[in-house]
């Protein structure tokens, strides 16, 4: 009998925590396709985030998600503001015009390849266009800075010139009047580790990039103001 008892009393918090499961559903409430690019924005009804999901339609691709408060409602509504290709990389400037948020994708359309993204508060729908103003090459590795003027928001990309990589791409705050342009300041090689450091001279901030300079690889980007 006591021993019944006991396994009462250790089952009954386990009981209790069983009921305190709360599900929540997954719908999705948009689809975008630009191209070779395809975004799906994925809502979670039990929440006030929207996430929009980003892949290529290419074999192997992986895709990469990024999710935010939404404004009223649920849900986004996505428009392409801006396009650009150069060389091998395909950098494309989403805004949720729902939300008021702005998002950098860019990619290089190779089997095996991811897209990068990153995404901010879009606060001047009229000055909605992205313009390059800066590029750096430092042996496999390509750097590339795209200006959105109206946002003041500076965003820079990294990849490295070969099959099958995936991109980098990290956004911060950019100055009014900034002048000058990328440069390596410094350069490390360990094994097959590569970690070059660029400093953007305009805005005032150095970013640590890391890759592997093999087929498959993708760079990492690590950013902070000097």
């Amino acid at each position: 009998m006591k021993r019944v008892l006991a396994l009462l009393a250790f089952c009954m918090p386990l009981v209790s925590h069983a009921g305190e499961f709360e599900n929540t559903l997954l719908v999705q409430t948009g689809k975008m396709s630009e191209h070779d690019l395809i975004v799906r924005n994925i809502t979670d009804l039990g929440s006030n985030r929207t996430c929009l999901a980003f892949y290529i339609k290419t074999s192997g691709t992986s895709p990469v998600i990024n999710c935010y408060p939404t404004a009223a409602g649920f849900g986004a509504s996505l428009v392409q503001v801006g396009h650009l290709k150069a060389d091998r990389i395909v950098i494309r400037k989403l805004d949720d015009t729902k939300n008021n948020m702005s998002c950098i994708v860019a990619y290089v359309g190779t089997p095996g390849t991811s897209p990068a993204v990153d995404c901010y508060a879009n606060k001047q729908h009229s000055k909605d266009h992205m313009v390059e103003a800066g590029h750096l090459r430092e042996g496999d590795l390509d750097m590339r800075r795209i200006m959105d003027a109206g946002n003041l928001k500076a965003c820079l990309i990294a990849y490295v010139d070969t099959e099958g990589t995936s991109p980098a791409v990290k956004c911060y705050d950019s100055k009014v009047d900034g002048k000058g342009g990328l440069y390596q300041a410094s350069y490390l090689k360990e094994g097959d580790l590569v970690v070059r450091k660029i400093l953007d001279m305009a805005n005032g901030y150095a970013c640590l990039v890391s890759y592997v300079g093999t087929k498959g690889t993708s760079s990492h980007l690590y950013c902070y103001q000097q």
